[in-house]
């Protein structure tokens, strides 16, 4: 393989395009020192165009010089059809000095000529091609250029014709589709212009593409060429099996090909389709199987169900559409075509979530991640993956959620004599909350609920004058899962169907899911939200508004009983001292810190519970739960003095 290593090979100013770039050896003696013993000796290059169609590029060209103990080496740059370029003068000793054109396969040297008038003579070589002996007069006086003597070398380009194909794996029939190819010359000597540096320092390139029809094999066609080596690169993510090269039978492959990365180096011999060298890529169908998996014991025994999409280039990319999994088993959900994206989202099974989604191999052939970017998320239970060469496996880890409470509010109503509104959850147990014409007034269902399980709340009768109306309103707007440090929001609106008086909710997991009902005629709320928490043998009783801001510290430890102290219930009516409103409000923010401690507690100990958890990573975490539990005392200290208020 040739390494490209040309830096700034020409540099384009104004109209002028090839420059002449002189590298005179160490040996050669200064102009200060030319003096009878020494001459001049200047090389021009031409280099022609070629044949319409063939590739435009510059040529880096190396000549060297040697007369006796001088060994000198000059480069010129030329541009193909651009004007005769020349280095400057160059000091040798007097007499005979030899100069060879160092050959490369993409030029051939088709003249070599004196100019006409020089002092001295040019003797092409009949034996060595680029080869040439000049007659040097020694300098009249040092630094005098005025017997240079001039060898003017004529190139032309060299090409070679290459054909790209793509052929399906004897297991991969079914693979179909345009391919594409770039190639590329790796021969040092050539450049095309970079208008990003205005210079020729980019290697010349071009494209190819190759269809498999259901006939199989595909061309490119013939394809024009820098004779020499050249590179072909199947870009993209591929799943190539192998790679070949030949041209009449020849091998022509420089070395063994990179499958990995779909790469391959390859001999260009000059001439036309009768010389071609023609490159077969073989791919071969990639899978994909997707996988379930349980963290933890009391693994259920349903299906997880699955939702799945595919995109990509032609050739197939059809996956299963969906699939239902246990946990524990495995199946192949598409045979599909290298490069293709396969999107996975798994279907929610109440009381369950997805601890992890894992995706083999880590990085595929060319070294990338087959996880599409920013696509896997937990809370949403989805991810996407390039399928890669092989087998691509994905593997959804879930485990059990922590269940959620229910709590139903109602707004002010300017008509709240009448006392209470009943609902029913689920269609079964009766939820009664207070009515009132100054604050909002809520019920906590002591009824655990799972995660992301659908819980339906409908209002019963109102007092005479009164109706539901709008829309209910549900905090957290969109169901949110517990993650480390902090809960995480989903895209799954809480809210999934409602009318003025009936909701069917999605619970969020380990906190509290708030649904607030509008009572017509509405009146403005003037003191903080009275939450009531009954006794589960109380669930069908009429209740009554506690003194709790909004009762989270009951639901998240499990208590029935009212969170603030068991004396007198405070109704509406005997909220007005600012005072009182402000503890409250202290009330509501403690108990909201408390439940977030908590819920970081549960968290840390399920991590800890694993028996696959790193020294490292157990220690950092028993450090934290202890904070977190001093964190909890202090918080609970605090509360209990405002109980006291």
């Amino acid at each position: 393989m040739r390494v490209h290593s040309r830096g700034a090979l020409g540099t384009l100013v104004g109209s002028v395009i090839a420059l002449a770039a002189v590298a005179v050896g160490p040996s050669a003696a200064s102009a200060s020192e030319v003096t009878g013993g020494y001459g001049y000796i200047e090389i021009c290059k031409t280099f022609t165009a070629g044949p319409t169609g063939a590739p435009m590029y510059q040529g880096h060209f190396t000549f060297k010089i040697s007369d006796g103990s001088l060994q000198t080496s000059v480069s010129i740059n030329a541009l193909q059809g651009g004007p005769q370029v020349c280095t400057a003068p160059i000091p040798v000793p007097a007499g005979t000095a030899t100069v060879t054109e160092v050959g490369a396969p993409w030029f051939h040297v088709s003249s070599i000529t004196a100019t006409p008038g020089d002092p001295g003579t040019v003797t092409p070589s009949t034996m060595f091609p680029g080869t040439a002996t000049l007659s040097v007069k020694p300098a009249p006086s040092p630094g005098n250029q005025s017997l240079t003597t001039t060898v003017q070398y004529t190139d032309d380009p060299v090409t070679g014709t290459l054909e790209v194909c793509k052929q399906p794996a004897a297991n991969s029939s079914a693979l179909t589709g345009a391919y594409n190819f770039n190639i590329t010359s790796e021969e040092s000597g050539i450049s095309v212009y970079d208008a990003a540096t205005g210079a020729y320092d980019l290697p010349w390139t071009t494209t190819a593409s190759a269809t498999i029809s259901s006939a199989g094999l595909g061309c490119s066609g013939p394809i024009v060429v820098p004779a020499g080596t050249v590179q072909t690169v199947e870009p993209g993510t591929t799943y190539v099996t192998a790679i070949s090269a030949t041209a009449n039978g020849w091998n022509q492959l420089d070395g063994p090909p990179n499958l990995g990365l779909a790469t391959s180096y390859e001999e260009v011999w000059p001439g036309d389709t009768t010389n071609q060298t023609v490159v077969t890529y073989t791919d071969a169908m990639s899978t994909v199987k997707l996988c379930k998996a349980w963290a933890g014991p009391g693994a259920p025994n349903t299906a997880f169900p699955f939702a799945l999409t595919s995109s990509g280039p032609g050739g197939p990319t059809a996956v299963t559409s969906s699939a239902n999994l246990t946990v524990g088993s495995c199946q192949i959900v598409g045979s599909v075509r290298a490069g293709t994206q396969v999107n996975i989202t798994e279907g929610v099974v109440p009381g369950t979530k997805v601890d992890a989604i894992m995706v083999s191999p880590k990085l595929n052939a060319q070294g990338v991640s087959p996880i599409v970017d920013s696509s896997l998320s937990l809370p949403n239970r989805t991810v996407s993956v390039t399928a890669g060469a092989g087998e691509t496996d994905v593997t959804f880890l879930d485990g059990p959620a922590d269940p959620g409470t229910l709590k139903i509010c109602v707004a002010p109503t300017a008509n709240a004599a009448n006392g209470t509104v009943p609902f029913t959850v689920n269609g079964s147990q009766t939820i009664n909350v207070n009515l009132s014409n100054n604050a909002v007034q809520c019920t906590i269902d002591p009824t655990p609920f799972a995660f992301n399980s659908a819980v339906t709340i409908k209002g019963g009768a109102l007092p005479a004058s009164d109706d539901f109306y709008g829309t209910p309103s549900v905090v957290p707007k969109n169901v949110e899962v517990l993650a480390w440090p902090f809960p995480m929001v989903t895209n799954q609106p809480s809210l999934s169907a409602s009318t003025a008086s009936s909701a069917t909710v999605l619970m969020s997991e380990g906190m509290i899911t708030e649904v607030t009902f509008n009572i017509d005629p509405p009146a403005p709320a003037t003191a903080p939200t009275q939450t009531e928490t009954p006794s589960a043998a109380a669930v069908a009783a009429d209740s009554t508004p506690s003194a709790a801001a909004d009762g989270l510290l009951g639901a998240v430890s499990g208590t029935s009983a009212p969170i603030l102290s068991s004396g007198p219930a405070v109704t509406g009516s005997s909220v007005k001292s600012g005072a009182v409103t402000k503890n409250r409000a202290k009330v509501a923010r403690v108990e909201k810190q408390i439940a977030k401690v908590r819920s970081q507690i549960r968290t840390l100990n399920k991590r800890l519970a694993s028996k696959h958890l790193r020294s490292a990573v157990r220690r950092a975490d028993r450090r934290q739960l202890a904070k977190l539990r001093v964190t909890e005392r202090k918080l609970m200290r605090e509360l209990k003095g405002l109980k006291l208020l």
